[in-house]
């Protein structure tokens, strides 16, 4: 009988450091796929605001408001945020793109690194129904 014992506390001490891992490895994947799914709503979202802004200065304050209020709920670190308004015209889009990292390192795992980071970039066409005070 207590060779069936030993037995099961050999396969529990081989067993138990496999789940650890692969429940630490689930568990940081969850958090850069957050991450991701944030930056890139965040970065459409300032696109999108600045598209429907009268001017390029009022365009660059609602992204970048836009931007910061959506990525402070998701677990980005950095975030930085990229416009390109092309003139601001209805001809052209508004391109946003943006960076940040996720930090990992709480994981601790030897096949990851301590930080990821992501980036996106989304395009918006200015509306073109609105009056624009930008540049003809």
């Amino acid at each position: 009988m207590t060779g069936r014992r030993g037995q099961s506390l050999i396969e529990l001490a081989l067993c138990a450091p496999i789940l650890m891992l692969l429940a630490l490895g689930a568990a940081a994947t969850v958090r850069v796929a957050d991450a991701r799914a944030g930056l890139e709503a965040a970065t459409q979202a300032a696109a999108a605001a600045a598209a429907r802004a009268p001017d390029p200065s009022s365009a660059k304050i609602a992204a970048g408001q836009r931007f910061s209020s959506m990525t402070a709920a998701y677990p980005l670190h950095g975030a930085t945020l990229r416009l390109s308004l092309a003139g601001f015209n209805r001809a052209h889009a508004v391109v946003a793109t943006s960076s940040g990292y996720v930090d990992i390192a709480w994981a601790a795992l030897v096949f990851l690194p301590s930080r990821v980071t992501l980036e996106s970039t989304s395009a918006v066409q200015i509306e073109s129904w609105r009056s624009h005070r930008g540049l003809p």
